[in-house]
């Protein structure tokens, strides 16, 4: 009876049904890899408030901050200020302004700034605007004309789109990746370990 030979086709089979197994593990993953929901909103261009404050910050004797604000509508804006309620009016005063920045923000489903967006809608000042994508919205203040919620719809579509894509071709790689690992690693720790046994298991034969 020859062990090696039969040890090497059973190792054979069962790594071709651990194989099997593995990808039907991964599948899903790399199929449909789960991608967290996003909310996206298109904030007031408050830049020239933002670079008064710093010249302001340069000639000012005592220490201003960088403040995070929050405004009625949900939206976060950064603005530097002497103090919390500084900062609060050169951002309330700014947003007044028809100009909108060039770039879209994105906050994460599931956090507190996805949160401060949905309470937004919830008081009525802002609404929620589907982009034809899983899991993607828009938000945008409710008294804004409607070309401009169709023009920003447009713009964070495009741009949304291709975020997800190399979200979901990132995690898709990964979910490959792993697979891989996963069908070929136990295989070869086993069939490694395996030879060793014999390696050793020869040097009792008697000759």
């Amino acid at each position: 009876m020859n062990i090696a030979r039969g040890l090497l086709r059973l190792w054979v089979v069962v790594s071709g049904l651990w194989a099997i197994f593995a990808v039907i593990l991964a599948y899903e993953g790399i199929a449909h890899p789960y991608v967290t929901g996003r909310g996206y909103y298109v904030p007031k261009d408050i830049s020239f408030a933002r670079q008064q404050a710093e010249i302001e910050k340069r000639a000012a004797q005592n220490a201003w901050s960088n403040y995070k604000i929050n405004t009625p509508d949900g939206f976060t804006y950064s603005m530097t200020g002497s103090s919390g309620d500084d900062a609060a009016k050169r951002v309330m005063a700014a947003i007044g302004t028809i100009n909108f920045a060039k770039e879209p923000v994105m906050v994460e489903r599931y956090t507190d700034d996805y949160r401060l967006l949905e309470e937004g809608v919830t008081r009525g000042v802002t609404e929620q605007i589907d982009l034809s994508l899983p899991d993607s919205v828009l938000f945008v203040g409710k008294s804004e004309p409607q070309d401009v919620k169709t023009k920003q719809a447009k713009e964070v579509y495009e741009l949304a789109s291709k975020a997800r894509a190399l979200v979901v071709s990132k995690k898709r790689s990964e979910a490959i990746t792993g697979a891989l690992e996963l069908a070929l690693l136990p295989p070869l720790v086993v069939f490694v370990l395996g030879y060793l046994l014999l390696w050793v298991g020869r040097g009792f034969r008697a000759r």
